[in-house]
C-alpha cells in the first residue's frame, strides 16, 4: 500500500505532509538577502521617521547622539559579522596554519556579535535611563525609546536572517578552491 502524501522529487521525512514551501528552498538565498535588506531598512526607517517625530514638539528635537549610537553600532556590527567568510570559521581550534585565520575569524564574529549586543544594551539603557525615568515615561518621548530598541532588534534579525542565507547552497553553485 502506498502512502498518497508524498511526492516523488521530495525527500521523506518525519512527518506526514510535506513541506508547503518546498519551491522557496531553490530561491533561498535570494529571498533571505532581500528579506534581511527589507528589516535593515524597516528598522532603521522606523528610527529615522522617530527623529523627524521629535523635531515637531517644542521645535528641538529630544533625541541626541546617544541616540544615533546604539543604532551605528548595531549597524557596524551587522556589517562585520556578514563580512566574514563562513568557510574560515570551520576547523580545528588547535591545528596549526601560518596566519592563524581561523582564530582572526572567530575573533572578528565575536567583535560582531559584541557589537550588536552592545548596541542593543544601549538601546535598551537609553529608553530606560532618558525616556522612562528621567521624562516620566510621558507619551510622545517614550516612543522615541521605543523606536531605538525596535531599531536594533530588527538589525539583530537582519543580522541572523543574513547569515543564514549566506550559509546556503544553492542548487547550481560550485564552490572552487585554488
Amino acid at each position: 500500500m502506498q502512502n498518497n502524501f508524498y511526492v516523488d522529487d521530495e525527500p521523506r521525512s518525519v512527518f506526514v505532509f510535506g513541506n508547503p514551501l518546498r519551491f522557496l528552498f531553490r530561491k533561498g538565498r535570494t529571498i533571505g538577502a532581500y528579506l534581511s535588506g527589507a528589516l535593515l531598512a524597516f528598522g532603521w526607517w522606523i528610527f529615522i521617521d522617530a527623529v523627524i517625530n521629535s523635531s515637531k514638539y517644542d521645535g528641538t528635537s529630544p533625541m541626541g547622539f546617544e541616540d544615533w549610537f546604539s543604532g551605528l553600532l548595531t549597524t557596524f556590527g551587522m556589517i562585520v559579522i556578514n563580512l566574514i567568510d563562513k568557510n574560515r570559521l570551520q576547523g580545528e581550534a588547535y591545528s596549526y596554519s601560518g596566519t592563524g585565520l581561523i582564530w582572526k575569524a572567530r575573533l572578528f564574529l565575536f567583535l560582531g556579535f559584541a557589537l550588536i549586543a552592545g548596541g542593543l544594551a544601549g538601546s535598551c539603557c537609553v529608553l530606560i535611563v532618558k525616556y522612562i525615568v528621567q521624562m516620566g515615561s510621558s507619551q510622545p518621548y517614550i516612543n522615541y525609546g521605543i523606536s531605538g530598541v525596535a531599531q536594533n532588534a530588527l538589525i539583530m534579525l537582519s543580522t541572523v536572517v543574513l547569515w543564514v542565507a549566506q550559509s546556503t547552497v544553492e542548487e547550481y553553485e560550485y564552490t572552487l578552491r585554488i
